[in-house]
C-alpha cells in the first residue's frame, strides 16, 4: 500500500477529473490494452431539481459486466444523503439512490457510475445485511478477490448516513459503517469479486490519499494517477472525526486512473440547536479515499 497526503492538492483540474459528472453510455469501441480491453466508466445523472428522493442507474454496454461502482451527490451541501450504491444481482448495472434531509429544498442531482469490463473469469456479487446495527462486512467467496464495493442503507436520513465504505485486509472484504445519532433499520455491504486470473502486471493493490484533519467542509480527496499499466476499479472512503459527517461521493475518474471522494458535514435540521465547534474538537475531521488498482487480467 502506498499512501500520500494531498490535503493541499486543490487544483481545479485534478478535482474535476476525479469528481466529474459527465453522463452517458460508454463508447462501443474500446482500445486494446496489454493483451485485453481496457475497462470503461459509464455515468448516468438524474435531473437536477428539489425532489426528495432520486434513483439513477448506469448500465454496462454489450456483454461487459460491472466490476466496480461509484456515486456522487451534486449540490447536496450536507442536506442530501446517499442511501444506496448497489450493483445489481446480474452485475449488468449500478443503481444509486439518494434522499434529501428535512429542510433541504434547493435543486440537487445524483450520479451513478459503473466500471465495466470483460474477463474469462466473470465477476460475482457477494452481499451481507444486518438489522439495527451500524457496521456490516461481507467477504468474497472462495478464492475470489475483491474488485468493487457497494452498499445500501434503510432508515431515517435525518439521523443516519454512511461514513465508511472500506476495503478489508487482503482485499477480500468490504466494510460499511453508518454514523449519525441513530442506527439504520438495515445496512447492506456489497462486494464485486472475481477469480484471480493471471494479470499482465502486478495484482490488485490499495492506494490511499488523505485530507488534513480540521474543521473545513466539504472535503475532497483524489488519489495519485495509477500510471499506464493499471486501472482503478473499486473506490472506498472513510470519514473520521467528532461530528456528523458523511460520504457524498465515491468516484472513479473518467479514464479510470484515479479515485476521488467527497465528505460533507450534515446540514442543520430545522429547529435544531446550532452545533458547538469548540467542544473538544467537535466539527473537525478528515477524509481518506482508497483506490483498488489492478492491471489488465484477461
Amino acid at each position: 500500500m502506498r499512501t500520500v497526503d494531498i490535503a493541499r492538492r486543490t487544483v481545479a483540474g485534478t478535482v474535476a477529473v476525479a469528481l466529474g459528472v459527465a453522463a452517458g453510455a460508454a463508447a462501443p469501441d474500446r482500445p486494446a490494452f496489454a493483451g485485453g480491453f481496457a475497462p470503461v466508466r459509464v455515468a448516468e445523472a438524474s435531473d437536477s431539481d428539489g425532489s426528495v428522493t432520486k434513483i439513477v442507474t448506469a448500465a454496462c454496454p454489450g456483454a461487459s459486466s460491472v466490476f466496480a461502482a461509484g456515486a456522487r451527490i451534486v449540490n447536496g451541501n450536507g442536506g442530501v444523503v446517499l442511501t444506496a450504491m448497489e450493483p445489481d444481482a446480474e452485475l449488468t448495472s449500478v443503481t444509486v439512490t439518494a434522499t434529501a434531509r428535512t429542510g433541504h429544498v434547493s435543486a440537487w442531482s445524483v450520479v451513478a457510475y459503473a466500471t465495466c469490463d470483460l474477463s474469462t473469469s466473470p465477476p460475482v456479487r457477494a452481499t451481507a445485511t444486518v438489522a439495527s446495527t451500524s457496521t456490516v462486512e461481507v467477504s468474497c467467496p472462495g478464492s475470489t478477490r475483491l474488485f468493487g464495493t457497494g452498499f445500501r442503507t434503510e432508515g431515517p436520513v435525518d439521523q443516519t448516513y454512511v461514513d465508511e465504505v472500506a476495503f478489508g485486509p487482503g482485499l477480500r472484504t468490504v466494510r460499511v459503517h453508518a454514523g449519525g445519532t441513530a442506527e439504520p433499520a438495515s445496512l447492506t455491504a456489497v462486494g464485486v469479486c472475481k477469480e484471480p486470473t493471471q494479470p499482465t502486471g502486478p495484482p490488485g493493490v490499495r492506494v490511499e490519499a488523505a485530507s488534513g484533519h480540521d474543521g473545513t467542509w466539504p472535503k475532497t480527496v483524489v488519489t495519485p494517477d495509477a500510471g499506464p499499466n493499471a486501472h482503478v476499479y473499486g473506490v472506498g472512503a472513510r470519514v473520521t472525526g467528532e461530528g456528523n459527517f458523511f460520504l457524498s461521493a465515491l468516484v472513479p475518474s473518467a479514464n479510470l486512473r484515479q479515485a476521488g471522494a467527497e465528505a460533507v458535514r450534515a446540514s442543520q435540521l430545522p429547529g435544531a440547536a446550532a452545533a458547538r465547534d469548540d467542544a473538544e474538537g467537535d466539527g473537525e475531521g478528515s477524509l481518506t479515499v482508497s483506490a483498488l488498482e489492478s492491471s489488465v487480467f484477461h
